[in-house]
């Protein structure tokens, strides 16, 4: 968060093994900007590591953001809870390259081949919400490399597919943004939804 760390109470992990497994994943108190999460990984492949953070805020009449939903603030303009999910793929073995599992989050930017990119490779992604492409969609991207931090915006084409092109080598983050009108009467009026995937670029 923007504020510092996120509270934990509010946050939940799972991985992803690459057969397909689910299974909840413990967070445990790291330092003052970071938690811990310790990974099975009892055989070679890609993991795919989710954390997910949910939250509910309020838009006040004074124009002021407060945490709660409806029932705290009846009185208030807008009411929102909001899912953020953090996804990572962890390769266990060496050299991996293949076809990551997906873990079926209501929002997620799926690789269409997870590998380790190299400076001119095209990294193709899909963004899908809730199993179906999602297209037209502005995402943010963000390069954090040797020459400097870099951030940029690109669009969903058709079957909500993106292809980025690796210009230079450094940690890349890729962010999605939906919002679906949905809400729960007396709690919140809209569903916000995040999705992050971040990943590394060699020379």
């Amino acid at each position: 968060q923007t504020d510092g760390l996120a509270r934990k109470e509010g946050m939940a992990a799972l991985v992803v093994a690459p057969g397909g497994e689910k299974e909840e994943l413990a967070i445990a108190d790291g330092g003052p900007d970071y938690y811990l999460l310790r990974i099975p990984t009892p055989v070679e492949g890609l993991y795919h590591v989710v954390v997910q953070n949910t939250g509910s805020y309020v838009l006040d009449k004074e124009g002021k953001y407060q945490r709660g939903t409806r029932r705290e603030h009846p009185d208030a303009v807008q009411a929102v809870l909001y899912n953020q999910y953090a996804q990572a793929f962890v390769p266990v073995g060496h050299d991996l390259e293949g076809v990551p599992r997906r873990a079926g989050i209501p929002l997620e930017i799926i690789p269409a081949v997870w590998k380790q990119w190299r400076v001119g490779d095209e990294i193709d992604l899909q963004v899908q919400f809730r199993g179906e492409p999602l297209d037209g969609v502005a995402l943010d991207v963000a390069c954090n490399g040797p020459g400097g931090y870099r951030q940029w915006q690109e669009m969903t084409g058709g079957d909500g597919r993106l292809s980025l092109q690796a210009r230079e080598p450094g940690r890349y983050l890729v962010v999605a943004r939906y919002r679906v009108p949905e809400g729960e009467e007396g709690v919140y009026d809209a569903l916000s939804l995040t999705a992050t995937l971040c990943f590394l670029v060699t020379k």
